[in-house]
């Protein structure tokens, strides 16, 4: 009797000890999801590729043509983080714009900077100053009025539209790497932040 007592004591403990581990099994892989903000991102975007994180901030731009891509940020509205739809998000809707939000999603290499696409980039710029009226979308594709560059009333330090280009081929030639990695997350999901 005192064995069967101390056999049916062993099997719980060894049934509660394994639903005990998978339980905590469970809240370990949530933990990978790792809660992040724009701010800390930015410091070193490297350091998160390939994870998957949860990152929280204020949707400064959506994409009007596809809404595909909208951009976050923290403390500093110049220094954005671009999203892409996709999970449960197809498409982000420009009611957004302005509102704070949780980003679940994967951190991706999302592109390369390197000496070729300035060139292009810079071409582009170039062919585009032909018509005075033009407008140039920037580094935070927020469109850019460019001027004439013979005209008197604009400065070449407000107006400068190669002046992204320049501060990308600084940075490259810092890095003394070939290209810049851009970092980006696709979206698996979005919650807005209500307050």
């Amino acid at each position: 009797m005192k064995k069967l007592i101390f056999l049916i004591v062993i099997g719980a403990f060894v049934i509660i000890n394994n639903t005990g581990c998978k339980n905590g099994g469970e809240n370990a892989k949530d933990s990978t999801n790792l809660v992040i903000t724009v701010d800390s991102f930015l410091l070193a975007p490297e350091q998160w590729a390939n994870k998957d994180v949860t990152i929280t901030g204020t949707v400064s731009h959506i994409c009007k043509h596809s809404g595909k891509k909208l951009f976050l940020f923290g403390n500093d509205p110049e220094k954005t983080i671009k999203i892409n739809a996709g999970g449960e998000m197809a498409t982000f809707d420009i009611k957004y714009e302005g509102t704070d939000v949780e980003i679940v999603g994967t951190v991706i290499e999302d592109e390369k900077i390197d000496a070729n696409y300035l060139n292009e980039w810079e071409a582009e710029i170039k062919a585009s100053l032909s018509d005075k009226d033009q407008k140039v979308c920037v580094e935070d594709n927020k469109a850019l009025s460019v001027q004439n560059e013979n005209d008197s009333l604009a400065t070449e330090a407000e107006n400068d539209p190669y002046a992204s280009v320049k501060k990308f081929r600084k940075k490259l030639e810092e890095s003394g790497k070939t290209y810049i990695s851009i970092y980006g997350i696709n979206c698996k999901s979005m919650k807005v932040i209500t307050k």
